[in-house]
């Protein structure tokens, strides 16, 4: 290996070494003081750089969240997975379990999720997007033999209502809203029915 090659591999080390310390900075940000104490100052001050560091590695703040929703959407993705295809005979209540266990273990990263909001006419980087796909589509390969007279299409929009459902739910919860419009039951009981009756009323073969 030349020299100029060592010292390329090196340089190339060190960018993603503080690439890396930005965004745990930032991580470490959220689950401290929540994802409004997030700002490319309070990141640059944890990091004990100049702003303009910041701007080095990373196009602007947007860019630094999606990195971060990014891994929270993986790390999710991996939970779901584990709860379906670990399981011979899964049940769909399994799923809502995994994510409701997953948001009360990784509450400032999934609030992140959704407090962070892009411009109208921000487009999402396509890795970003593969990765949703990604979630979306091991839930919808999961669900799909249950409702196999729908189409794919169609069980993606099932999947991604429930999901919607889910997050209102959770997030009624999080604000100590949930009491007041509903009978006594939790966020995890209500959405358990609102997926079984979902796949009940989609003629699914189990719910």
């Amino acid at each position: 290996m030349s020299t100029g090659t060592v010292r390329q591999s090196r340089a190339q080390a060190r960018q993603d070494a503080t690439r890396q310390r930005i965004l745990d900075a930032a991580r470490d940000i959220i689950l401290r003081h929540g994802f409004r104490g997030l700002s490319i100052r309070t990141i640059a001050s944890a990091v004990n750089c100049s702003v303009g560091t910041i701007y080095n590695h990373f196009c602007d703040f947007d860019d630094i969240v999606l990195h971060l929703n990014a891994e929270t959407i993986a790390r999710l993705d991996a939970v779901l997975e584990e709860a379906v295809f670990g399981q011979p005979d899964w049940q769909p209540s399994a799923l809502v379990d995994a994510y409701f266990d997953f948001l009360e273990q990784n509450n400032a990263a999934w609030r992140a999720l959704f407090e962070h909001h892009l411009p109208r006419d921000y487009r999402l980087p396509d890795w970003y997007r593969e990765g949703v796909d990604a979630l979306v589509g091991h839930v919808v390969a999961a669900f799909g033999p249950l409702v196999p007279h729908l189409s794919r299409q169609d069980c993606a929009e099932l999947i991604v209502g429930l999901w919607a459902g889910l997050h209102g739910l959770a997030s009624l919860d999080q604000e100590d809203k949930l009491s007041t419009v509903s009978v006594g039951s939790s966020a995890r009981k209500i959405g358990q029915m609102l997926v079984r009756t979902a796949l009940r009323g989609a003629g699914a073969s189990r719910a």
